[in-house]
């Protein structure tokens, strides 16, 4: 009894390595846990967030590009639509009544296709060339219009204009006449100058040394 009583009266004493491994320890490693998640979900929204602002940057740039700027495609082609809509010429073989359209197709969605365009240069002028179909809202009967749109910046002005609004019309998938509903005189000396140029380079000389485009019926000038 008296050895039981004089041996509680001494405290116990832990290992020091025992005291720092408890619980404090896995405090820690809790709280370090925490604190990476904590990054990991920050950086996940911060990611989130920036993925919208992109998201919605790239809507707002293509509805300007396309609505607002001067040779936006959808612009240009609801504003030379209504100068195809509006000319006699157009309007004597249409009638009144003109829808515009994509590409054709055999769908019912061929007015939700894209529109033909493309921009390039020409002698340093920044150009944008458009193609589209109309025809008659009310029972077609097989004729179609392919309307061919030019425009070109000015370099000075920097704004842009039309250069010409050109319209094929088919009947049975042929060729019937060809209505200029807007051409300037500038793209007419244009066009005049390049079909010069392709016919002088058809008619070149080229088989003789004398210059001479029958050259080539001269044997001694056909490849053995």
């Amino acid at each position: 009894m008296l050895a039981r009583q004089s041996l509680s009266r001494f405290r116990v004493y832990r290992p020091l390595a025992a005291r720092t491994l408890g619980v404090p320890h896995v405090q820690r490693r809790t709280k370090v846990t925490g604190r990476v998640a904590q990054v990991a979900g920050t950086a996940g929204n911060v990611l989130l967030i920036g993925s919208i602002v992109t998201m919605f940057g790239y809507i707002a740039y293509t509805l300007y590009d396309n609505l607002l700027a001067e040779n936006g495609v959808t612009r240009v082609y609801n504003e030379s639509l209504d100068l195809v809509r509006a000319s006699p010429d157009i309007r004597s073989i249409f009638g009144s009544s003109i829808r515009g359209f994509g590409e054709p197709t055999h769908g019912q969605r061929q007015r939700q296709r894209a529109i033909a365009h493309r921009e390039y240069m020409d002698n340093g002028q920044k150009r944008l060339a458009l193609q589209y179909n109309v025809e008659a809202s009310r029972d077609p009967q097989g004729v179609r219009g392919v309307v061919r749109v030019d425009m070109g910046e000015a370099k000075k002005l920097g704004t842009w204009d039309f250069n010409s609004i050109v319209v094929d019309v088919y009947r049975d998938n042929k060729v019937q006449k060809t209505v200029d509903v807007l051409v300037t005189n500038e793209y007419k000396r244009e066009s005049q100058k390049s079909e010069k140029e392709q016919r002088n380079r058809m008619f070149a000389p080229r088989g003789n040394a004398d210059g001479s485009w029958f050259g080539i019926l001269r044997t001694d000038n056909w490849r053995k």
